[in-house]
């Protein structure tokens, strides 16, 4: 039997092969109702995206966050929930006093951290993250300023490369035998090229490959989608001008219309006088038209554009949405709600948790370890054990319920299942300047009772517990920390 199929196979055309003697897996089977998958056999992600395929994906990319808006607001979307106004840095050594003037001095170098001195350190975090969609990439050089302060330089993706092509890089990054990355070939201005020692230039971007050098653009899937959304519509768009222009139409049974024009008015229609529209008007008011017996003038209705054709575009941007944030969460809305509206904010969340990960491993890590390093090694700053460690506090979380989640946050931190640290994580809050503006507050409260005489609750709380107002209290002695001395 397996003798006659194999005969069966060399004679047989392709057509007629049973798809079942090819391969169990359906989707491996070659099928005349399907088209060919475009590409070569599997192999590395860096020999699929060559040189040309990349800059090709990118220069259509950025084409489309010009032009497009509903990818202006994908891009958009995922840079302010990921980012917000910035996501800062705690450090997390042994030493507090140490960790303050530490992130003293990292918030001051913050404001002005570019080469250029044009970005703070917040907006550079929006730029990366925006060009990591749109690019699928961006490079940050750890240089110096002429006064050899640290700086970082923000470096795009289509400045990293090989012009002319090289055999000692793979689209402009130089590897080592294990396929670590050993230089960056950048493309300055006049056709130099100068390279830049790996440890020295930070690659940001969001892998998908183990095999891959460079990155695609995120919006990458939806390109063609996002093109065919904009070529319908300017032709649509066209249509209904076309539509609008015209408001009558003149019919005839004769199939053709006189020199005099499209219709006749005060002329005669058929062999009878016709009546006189000047006179009619006079009496009945607005617009009168004589036609001829066979003629007959209707107002011009259009059905463009129609429903059918606003379904398919939104199953364009749909689909166009997969794979980044979902449809509802940065387009439309108004078709779910309850559970489906939590379902897709927590869906958005983790993606936007994600991107923060990316950007604290990649880029704020490295960042801190340059410049506290840096001021280490100066004397700024006194070297204590574990000054590179740090945790990052993102900006708040995305919620579709407010009121519900703070009330859970507050059972939750009383009942001792959540810490104060995670709380105020949640809420984009450093825990420690919490603590202390807490602490400030509350010696405040309690010296100012104590030198007017008043109730503490009537600062904190007006009501102070009761409808009706306490008598003063007699001032009491404060300690140093704030807290009333025991008489």
């Amino acid at each position: 039997m397996n003798r006659f199929k194999n005969i069966a196979l060399r004679l047989l055309p392709p057509v007629l092969v049973p798809k079942a003697w090819g391969s169990p897996y359906e989707a491996a089977n070659w099928s005349p109702r399907r088209g060919t998958v475009p590409g070569a056999s599997p192999t590395d992600a860096r020999n699929d995206l060559t040189p040309g395929v990349r800059t090709e994906l990118v220069r259509k990319s950025r084409y489309l966050h010009k032009n497009s808006g509903f990818v202006r607001e994908l891009v958009g979307n995922m840079a302010i929930y990921s980012t917000g106004d910035g996501i800062r840095v705690q450090a997390q050594s042994s030493k507090p006093d140490w960790n303050r003037a530490a992130e003293d001095y990292f918030s001051l170098w913050s404001a002005r951290c570019e080469v250029t001195r044009r970005f703070s350190f917040e907006e550079c975090q929006s730029l990366v993250c925006r060009g990591i969609d749109i690019d699928g990439e961006y490079f940050v050089h750890k240089t110096r300023d002429e006064d050899g302060e640290p700086r970082i330089q923000l470096i795009e993706s289509h400045r990293i490369g090989d012009e002319f092509g090289s055999k000692d890089t793979i689209d402009g990054v130089g590897l080592d035998a294990w396929g670590a990355p050993v230089f960056y070939r950048v493309l300055e201005d006049g056709g130099k090229a100068r390279d830049i020692p790996a440890e020295s230039l930070l690659h940001l971007f969001e892998p998908e490959w183990a095999g891959g050098v460079r990155a695609h653009p995120t919006i990458q899937h939806s390109i063609n989608h996002v093109l065919d959304e904009m070529e319908l519509l300017a032709l649509e768009k066209h249509a209904v001008k076309d539509n609008a222009d015209v408001s009558r139409i003149l019919k005839t049974a004769r199939g053709e219309i006189d020199d005099n024009g499209d219709f006749v008015v005060g002329g005669t229609g058929g062999t009878g006088e016709a009546s006189d529209p000047v006179s009619l008007q006079r009496i009945v008011g607005g617009k009168l038209v004589a036609l001829k017996p066979d003629e007959s003038l209707d107002s011009f209705q259009s059905n463009r554009p129609s429903p059918t054709f606003t379904g398919f575009l939104e199953h364009l941007r749909r689909d166009s949405a997969l794979g980044f944030i979902p449809f509802e969460f940065a387009a439309d809305s108004s078709k779910v709600g309850g559970a489906g509206v939590r379902l897709i904010v927590a869906k958005a969340d983790r993606r936007f948790s994600f991107r923060q990960m990316i950007l604290e491993r990649r880029f704020i890590r490295p960042v801190w370890a340059y410049v506290i390093g840096d001021a280490i090694s100066r004397g700024l700053l006194p070297p204590v054990a574990g000054w590179w460690k740090i945790s990052s506090v993102p900006p708040r979380r995305v919620t579709v319920d407010a009121g519900r989640e703070a009330q859970q946050n507050r059972a939750d931190v009383e009942m001792g299942l959540k810490t104060l640290s995670d709380h105020f994580q949640e809420l984009g809050a450093d825990f420690g300047e919490e603590i202390e503006r807490r602490a400030s507050d509350a010696k405040l409260i309690l010296e100012t009772a104590a030198k007017y005489g008043v109730p503490v609750d009537m600062l904190w709380k007006p009501s102070g517990g009761s409808s009706v107002m306490q008598p003063a209290l007699t001032p009491q002695p404060v300690r140093e920390s704030g807290i009333p001395a025991k008489s």
